[in-house]
């Protein structure tokens, strides 16, 4: 009578065994059915990624035709179509770019969202565009289940999206600036460097002051001065984000040949103040093609303005100056490094060295001196404040 008690108490804990069993297996090959379709799902969102920003970037680069300048929206859609094309995911061998999963607008670089409330015809307005990639039995197959389909399920929707932005010069190459100079944010775009910068230098011209030639006067243009004082508007550097003395000759070196460091939004650079008389008198020796730039090489300023002389008289010189963030209550004086903010137009008009030593001339505006900007376009990548030189190449922002 025991021993038949014993048999079936051991039937019965081998049936609970084997139910424990298949419990165990179906959640093991549940487990194992997630991990190989989360990991299919990983790499499907990663090429729906890499369409998407490849899509993003193309349509950003054909956003603006420059030689108008136009917004040419046709030529960024087909773009985006045709560099979405160009990629391939788990579920499609080339990923289909709807038209309608194209938004453009303008990026707040600020805020970080993209505001579609603009004229799409205005190329001032239109600075970026939103590309989305899915991957959801629309425009492409969605990614097909592995495991999955043992619990019922057949496939999964994947969706990517990007935004590029051609928006406004943030950066120059080494070689690309001829003065050792930078401009301070807040005198160009008011207190808080958030004003419309057109706006602001056609109200009045940053520190104010007339020409001395008055047969190149054309009323009040800015004075660049580098004194240590409420008047200072513009600051020396050597373009260095490494070395915080700011000496002569590393300066006339860049006078002469250029920048050797690039200059970028992302890359803080040094300066400082002071009358560096060395200097100024270089720049004037460039600006009228005297001294080492005896013959013009490199070129300077030219006779722009009526009357012309024989033999000419320098009176134009448009150069690219990268702005910093505002030096209220710093002025320029030598610390921790300046955040570059984007890069402006100006024309030197006259360079003073004795008994002052200051640079007079006019911060440049695209609606008002197009046919001067033509000097000072440098594109470089996007990333900087609007200061009117539009940027050659796009940047993803989100």
């Amino acid at each position: 009578m025991q021993r038949n008690l014993d048999n079936l108490n051991r039937r019965r804990e081998n049936g609970v065994t084997m139910i424990v069993i298949l419990v165990a297996l179906v959640a093991l090959i549940a487990s194992a059915s997630l991990a190989i379709d989360v990991g299919m799902v990983w790499a499907a969102r990663t090429q729906a990624q890499n369409a998407a920003d490849s899509a993003a970037l193309a349509a950003a680069a054909s956003l603006i035709d420059p030689a108008v300048p136009a917004v040419t929206l046709p030529a960024a859609e087909a773009q985006a179509l045709a560099h979405g094309a160009a990629n391939q995911a788990i579920s499609t061998p080339q990923v289909t770019i709807v038209p309608t999963d194209l938004t453009y607008g303008d990026w707040d670089l600020t805020n970080r969202v993209l505001n579609t409330g603009i004229d799409l015809g205005d190329p001032n307005q239109v600075t970026a565009v939103e590309v989305i990639a899915r991957l959801d039995n629309v425009a492409n197959g969605p990614v097909p289940a592995v495991m999955a389909r043992v619990l019922g399920r057949d496939s999964f929707n994947v969706r990517a999206d990007a935004t590029a932005y051609l928006g406004f010069s943030g950066g120059v190459e080494a070689d690309a600036l001829a003065l050792p100079i930078v401009i301070d944010c807040c005198k160009l775009k008011g207190p808080e460097c958030s004003a419309d910068y057109c706006e602001t230098i056609q109200d009045s011209p940053p520190n104010p002051c007339p020409l001395d030639d008055p047969q190149t006067g054309d009323g009040d243009v800015s004075c660049l001065e580098f004194h240590d004082t409420g008047e200072q508007n513009a600051c020396w550097t050597q373009f260095s984000p490494d070395d915080p003395s700011i000496n002569t000759k590393e300066m006339t070196d860049i006078i002469q040949s250029g920048n050797e460091y690039p200059v970028s939004t992302s890359i803080p650079l040094y300066v400082d103040n002071g009358t560096k008389t060395p200097v100024i008198s270089d720049i004037y020796d460039r600006f009228h093609g005297e001294g080492y730039y005896s013959g013009g090489d490199p070129p300077g300023g030219i006779d722009r303005y009526p009357p012309i002389h024989t033999p000419p008289i320098a009176d134009s010189w448009v150069v690219p100056l990268p702005v910093i963030e505002c030096q209220t209550g710093l002025n320029c004086a030598g610390g921790d490094p300046m955040k570059v903010v984007g890069l402006v137009c100006f024309e030197v008009r006259e360079v003073l060295v004795t008994p002052e030593k200051i640079i007079k001339g006019r911060f440049l505006c695209p609606s008002l001196d197009a046919d001067l900007m033509e000097n000072c376009d440098l594109g470089g990548d996007s990333g900087g404040l609007d200061f009117g030189i539009r940027a050659d190449r796009p940047v993803l922002v989100r």
